[in-house]
């Protein structure tokens, strides 16, 4: 598994300036006047109201002592002879868990139902005739506990994305519609899903939210599941294409920092092995105070909900010593009861718009839209920045153009995401903030030449993810203009995007 996430801010935008005021603490100031809650917060409170869940990292790479397995493996390789779902359930139950996640498929591609678009599924190995994804549902479901699902965008089996690490194939229409072919099945076929997990996605060195449009697959689920909550692993520490943060704390030890107020969560593995089961898993485990003192007890106070992993074997049980271990934290843990509500939430852009290109006056405006986005192992945003030449100005401002290929109306929101690094490694405080802007201008135009103001105002110079909505246009090219940065240099963008809010984009 290859993720990344956490960190902080809390935005507010104002119709016309839209300056994005969030601390790391989220909560408003004394005698504030209270934000909108936001419009997907009455499901992000559900899940950091949950507290606790169970990854369960089982696919093929359970069968080969990998991480990631190689593609194309023999369908015959995976074959959990006493599969018992029931059991993973029970022993999430026991821990006081809320919900699983299961790897309905992973990079290699090998899926744990019976998909209609591909053999390399269960119903070629020795498990054919069972549909583990189904089995897995219905053995949380009847115990109380949510079903979520983790779903790779990379396959290397079935070319979405490169099979190798060397290669860069282009991503095609026929892979686009096989991602949202297999979304359907996973969608409409097990009831309500609360929650979606993508990996494989934002992070790929070859591809992003550019090339496997986000928009596309975001509309796709939410006509499917409209309260969906759809969470994906790339290594942010704003909210920008993902309703839910992650933090994978295996990548150097990174912990949700204090004085979260997003809808966040983090994972571990149960064993330092891996995120799948590996010969030492059983032998080697955190312990029930790790579990609960280092972990349930100091992020329930952050808005963090634990996804602790658990691997199952390749007998396709929980091992004797992860199941103790789970009773044992349901012995000492209780949720903490008088926790305040989540804070309020920034709006989620739901009908997000993903450009086909973009220009610039100065620098590679492709970086402000490639959608690339990942937490690094060496404890720095993984990101790509548009970077100007020169430092802007009122009279000489930087812009960076999107190109939305063709002509839409109902556009209503501009989304800025600065740069994401920090000064220290493995700590999600303190970030740099060179560079970001912060006094802009906002015009829209329908033919590239003609461009009407929407919106001008002023930006904290801080990494919060930036929102302006303004009164809905009718545009293909909008232009977000730097008319100042942090620190008298050139202006930086990490990712620049748009959308709707209030309105749904109508293509004309």
């Amino acid at each position: 598994m290859t993720h990344l996430i956490g960190r902080r801010g809390l935005l507010g935008a104002a119709a016309a300036t839209a300056g994005a005021a969030a601390l790391l603490g989220g909560a408003p100031a004394a005698g504030a006047a209270p934000p909108a809650h936001g419009n997907r917060y009455a499901l992000q409170k559900r899940f950091v109201d949950w507290r606790f869940g169970m990854f369960l990292h089982f696919n093929m790479g359970t069968y080969h002592d990998a991480e990631w397995v190689e593609p194309d493996r023999d369908p015959q390789t995976f074959d959990p002879a006493d599969l018992d779902c029931g059991q993973w359930a029970d022993a999430a139950k026991a821990a006081g868990m809320k919900f699983g996640v299961l790897t309905a498929k992973h990079h290699d591609g090998f899926c744990l139902w019976p998909s209609r678009h591909t053999d390399y599924s269960v119903a070629s190995s020795p498990a054919r005739g069972r549909d583990i994804v189904g089995e897995y549902v219905r053995a949380f479901r009847s115990r109380g506990l949510a079903p979520c699902l983790y779903f790779s965008i990379w396959d290397r089996t079935n070319g979405v994305g490169p099979a190798g690490f060397d290669d860069r194939p282009p991503i095609t229409r026929e892979a686009i519609e096989f991602v949202k072919d297999q979304l359907t099945e996973l969608l409409t076929g097990y009831g309500p899903i609360p929650l979606l997990i993508f990996d494989g996605w934002a992070w790929h060195w070859a591809f992003g939210h550019r090339s496997v449009p986000f928009h596309e697959i975001r509309e796709h689920v939410a006509a499917l599941q409209p309260d969906c909550l759809v969470l994906d692993l790339n290594g942010l520490s704003v909210p920008w294409h993902s309703e839910v943060l992650f933090v994978e704390e295996t990548k150097g030890g990174v912990f949700c920092p204090p004085g979260n107020g997003y809808a966040a969560s983090q994972g571990q593995t149960i064993a330092p092995a891996g995120w799948f089961w590996h010969p030492s898993t059983p032998g080697n485990l955190l312990s029930a105070d790790e579990i609960v003192d280092g972990h349930l007890k100091v992020l329930e106070p952050r808005y963090c909900t634990f996804i602790l992993n658990c691997p199952p074997n390749p007998r396709g049980l929980l091992d004797d010593t992860v199941v103790q271990t789970l009773r044992e934290v349901g012995r000492r843990w209780r949720p903490d009861r008088t926790r305040r509500p989540l804070p309020p939430q920034p709006d989620v852009v739901t009908h997000p718009l993903t450009p086909v290109a973009a220009t610039a006056t100065s620098g590679d405006a492709a970086l402000a839209v490639d959608g690339h986005s990942d937490f690094g192992w060496n404890g720095q945003a993984d990101q790509t920045l548009w970077t100007s030449d020169a430092a802007p100005s009122g009279t000489a401002p930087q812009s960076v153009t999107l190109d939305l290929g063709r002509v839409y109306s109902g556009i209503d929101v501009l989304t800025y995401l600065p740069r994401q690094d920090t000064r220290t490694d493995f700590v999600l405080e303190d970030f740099r903030t060179d560079g970001n802007i912060t006094s802009y201008r906002i015009a829209v135009s329908a033919d590239g030449r003609t461009f009407r103001p929407v919106a001008r105002g002023d930006w904290a110079p801080d990494h919060t993810l930036k929102q302006v909505t303004f009164r809905p246009a009718t545009a293909r090219y909008l232009r977000l203009e730097a008319l100042s940065a942090s620190g008298g240099g050139p202006a930086i963008a990490s990712e620049i995007g748009c959308g709707g809010i209030t309105t749904r984009p109508r293509p004309l």
